[in-house]
Formats: structure tokens, sequence, C-alpha cells
């Protein structure tokens, strides 16, 4: 028989405080909500389990046995969970990591502050640059980075994907003409990211079809908020993650250019010097995890 296990826990506070008030204070709810819920249970159970008057209550027979066998139910799920907040309290100390720039406020900052939520005693530095760090002599505990370490000797863990989308403004777009295949961006990019000494070149997929384009643009920067200022200020069209250009989708001031044609998933990796990670370390990669499965990046 499924009961609802909340019912249990307040029914057990309300026979160890003697009343349904007692038992709402401590628990924090309305009395209202105690005295309905203990009611359901009872209606579950098919038994009743309190004789309730203006003045007291009295358990039944019945009643008793079973607030002998529930009480040490949640004394040991209290235990436990007293265990899991007492482990969180010991991970603290400073955490050292790195992370490229355009992540750096709209991901990043929401990520550390979850974490130091759950982790109050945790101190964290960041080392906010586009290039490889040196965990070592940078002193950096977990870098996280767009794409695969290019260093074999460091361990990477997948914490996230991210997928580039085309953008520009419903203002440029409507003062050109329409725009049907990657080929035709090309006259339009005048503003695009890429690293240091690198070229700009893009791949684009669209069901079985694939292409890749070369644009030339007249700025290219290592800064994607540079690429979404420029774009904003009508330098055409070009090509940005979807985490940093979903405000200005969702609020209308940009928009997406040829749907259908989608850049491939790129990994987001938590990338480290050894696999023997300090308890702080290894909390924040697997938070890390979870964080993104609940706010992905794409």
């Amino acid at each position: 028989m499924a009961v609802d296990k909340n019912a249990v826990v307040l029914f057990v506070k309300v026979v160890e405080s003697g009343s349904f008030s007692k038992a709402a204070t401590r628990e924090g709810v309305p009395v209202s909500t105690v005295s309905r819920k203990v009611a359901a249970l009872e209606r579950d159970l098919g038994v009743r389990l309190l004789e309730r008057s203006t003045r007291q209550l009295r358990l039944t027979q019945i009643g008793q046995d079973y607030f002998e066998s529930c009480q040490r139910g949640v004394m040991e799920f209290e235990a436990a969970a007293a265990l899991v907040t007492d482990r969180y309290k010991e991970i603290s100390g400073r955490l050292r990591i790195s992370i490229p720039p355009s992540m750096s406020d709209i991901v990043i900052l929401p990520l550390i502050t979850a974490f130091q939520e759950l982790y109050p005693n945790v101190a964290v530095s960041c080392l906010v640059t586009e290039r490889y760090v040196d965990h070592i002599a940078d002193g950096v505990d977990l870098s996280l980075r767009v794409g695969e370490p290019k260093d074999s000797s460091l361990i990477a863990t997948t914490v996230s994907t991210h997928r580039p989308r085309l953008i520009s403004t419903p203002h440029y777009l409507n003062s050109i003409v329409n725009i049907i295949h990657p080929n035709d961006v090309l006259a339009h990019v005048v503003v695009a990211f890429s690293r240091w000494g690198k070229p700009v070149q893009w791949t684009l997929l669209c069901n079985h079809e694939s292409i890749s384009i070369q644009p030339e643009p007249r700025l290219v920067i290592n800064d994607y908020a540079g690429v979404v200022k420029g774009i904003l200020d009508g330098f055409g069209i070009s090509e940005v993650p979807s985490f940093i250009c979903q405000p200005g989708l969702t609020d209308g001031r940009l928009i997406e250019v040829l749907p259908n044609w989608a850049f491939s998933a790129t990994k987001v990796s938590a990338i480290f010097p050894s696999r023997y990670l300090s308890p702080l370390v290894r909390s924040f990669r697997d938070f890390c995890i979870q964080y993104f499965e609940k706010n992905p990046l794409s």
C-alpha cells in the first residue's frame, strides 16, 4: 500500500509534540495542512490512528504500534539527512578555476553561485583567459573549456554541450535580400569570433548536406561579447553560441538566420591534471554535470 511519506512524518511529529499546532510550528506548515495530511493517512491505511478531542490527543492501540514503527524510520531518515548536510559542510577551501571570457558572466557566475549555496565554506578564484592554462604553473585546479584538451596528459570530463547559431538583427535582415543558403551569408559577415591566428571557418548541416564556408570578416575578435555587440550595431550576420545569444533572441533584439542549418554540437569539458582529485575539485566537477543537465547550454 502506497502512503504519503510526508504525511507519515507529520503524524510522528504530531505525536511527539502532543498537538497539531505544535507540530505545525515545528515543521513550518499551516495547522490545516498537518490535520489534512494525517486524516488522509488514516483514510489510506483504513484505520484510526488518533482519538481527537478539543483538549488532547490519544493514540489508538494500532496507532501506538504504527507510531513506534514509523518513529524509528523518521529518526533514521533525519540522521541520514544530517549526515549528507555534514558532508556538504566538510567541503571547504579555495577552488581555483580557469574559464573562457565568453562564459564568465552568463554561464559561470550562476554556476558558481549555485555551487556556493550548496557548499557555503568554499571560496572560488576565477582566471578568465582564452588560452589553455598550465594547471601546475598557473595553480589552477580545474578549467572549463569548449572542446577537448590539446595536452593528452590532462583528464577531461564532458559536462555539457553547446551549439552555435547564425544570428543578426531584424533591422539588418529586413534591409537585405533573402538568405536561403550558407553561401549567401558570406557577404554579410563583418565581425566574427576566432582564436588568435586561426582563420574563421564554419561548417553547417541540413538534413544530410554539410557545407563549410570561410568568411573574411573585416573584424576578427576572440571574445563573443564583442561579436554580439557588433551584430547589435548592425555589423551583419555572424556565429554566436546559443547560451550567449539566447537573451537577445528571447527579447527580439536578435534573430536566428537559416535555422534549418545547424552547427555541430561542441563539448564543454572540465579539464584537470590528475585522476586523483581532492574532494573539493571532485565535488565541483560532479556539480557541473548536474547543473548543466538542469540548465543546458544549447
